[in-house]
């Protein structure tokens, strides 16, 4: 058979070729278009054959590479190898892939054992492939799972099912799970009955129209205790990008809601508080004005007018006091910087 001419140079092992001419030249021409670069190894880990695309990836001529070990390569290239894996083919004489560095951007070296009659290893299939799409889904999962962890809101992910397949432990201490009991259960069931049907219509959007949404609703804890949540909604996508579920990040804002009903009232009763007073220095001030057109008062008529005025003064400043003091001891959660603010 003539070889072909990424051959011509080198001895390949004939036995991983096939028996009669016509298919053995149909499988040189079948290595040859593999769109990815693949190198072929005999058993002594030296290079038999590399099709176009391998002379492509590395910027080099068939001669640069048949004939050469592997370990000539790693040197020549500056490869760098996460794990090697033609090390593992050796040892499980099975599939092995690893990560490999080079020119500065990161591939999967996948590498197929070829084996004899009796399962002696023969030789090895070396393909080249692209790892961009996995580094950045590696990546992008890592920096999601380091702000689920560091976030002490709750975050679930859930399947297009919306059945809950990851949370953090924030998810855990709002919704009062232990750890793993959350696996599997409808996220629907994080909210109360009579929420669930519109948390269903935001979920259902989601996954629709593949945008992210953020609505206040309650929740429900697994005790039975209702509290108050900010929930967001963002779609998860596959590698095609399609969706493939959803991310809920949830606030409890429980307190936050106390604290402003107890500012509204707060609010109204300061109104109520400082109506009266005003309104009667209001009247006094209508009287005094009046009274001093006629003629002029004597000091000690102004004297007790003004006492009236400041005794209205007074009132204001104490029901203030007093309003400010129940807002304070009222509210466990009131921020330090208004806690002060009231205090002045």
């Amino acid at each position: 058979m003539q070889k072909t001419e990424l051959q011509e140079n080198v001895d390949g092992p004939d036995d991983w070729l096939p028996p009669n001419t016509v298919t053995k030249g149909l499988w040189e021409r079948t290595q040859d278009v593999i769109a990815e670069p693949a190198l072929f190894f005999k058993a002594d880990g030296t290079v038999f054959w590399a099709n176009p695309a391998s002379l492509s990836f590395f910027g080099v001529d068939a001669g640069d590479l048949l004939g050469r070990h592997c370990y000539e390569m790693v040197r020549r290239f500056g490869l760098n190898f996460s794990d090697c894996p033609y090390k593992r083919v050796l040892e499980s004489k099975s599939q092995e892939s690893g990560m490999m560095e080079y020119a500065g951007k990161w591939h999967i070296n996948r590498v197929d054992p070829v084996l004899g009659a009796e399962g002696e290893l023969q030789g090895a299939i070396s393909r080249i492939l692209d790892a961009g799409d996995s580094v950045r889904l590696q990546e992008t999962t890592e920096q999601l799972n380091h702000l689920m962890a560091a976030t002490d809101n709750a975050v679930v992910m859930t399947g297009l099912d919306h059945k809950i397949v990851s949370w953090n432990k924030g998810a855990e201490r709002i919704f009062g799970y232990p750890t793993e009991d959350l696996s599997g259960i409808g996220i629907q069931e994080l909210v109360p009955p009579a929420s669930r049907e519109i948390f269903g219509e935001y979920a259902d959007r989601v996954a629709a129209e593949g945008s992210m949404v953020q609505f206040p609703v309650q929740g429900l804890k697994k005790s039975g205790e209702i509290m108050d949540l900010v929930v967001s909604l963002a779609p998860l996508h596959d590698p095609a990008g399609a969706v493939s579920g959803m991310i809920a990040h949830s606030c409890d804002v429980t307190w936050e809601r106390d604290v402003d009903m107890r500012l509204v009232q707060h609010l109204v009763d300061t109104v109520v508080k400082i109506t009266v007073p005003l309104s009667q220095m209001r009247s006094n001030m209508e009287e005094t004005v009046a009274a001093m057109q006629d003629a002029p008062l004597p000091t000690e008529e102004l004297m007790i007018l003004f006492s009236l005025q400041m005794k209205a003064f007074s009132y204001i400043e104490e029901n203030l006091a007093e309003l400010n003091q129940v807002a304070i001891d009222g509210i466990d959660a009131v921020p330090d910087a208004f806690r002060k603010y009231l205090s002045r």
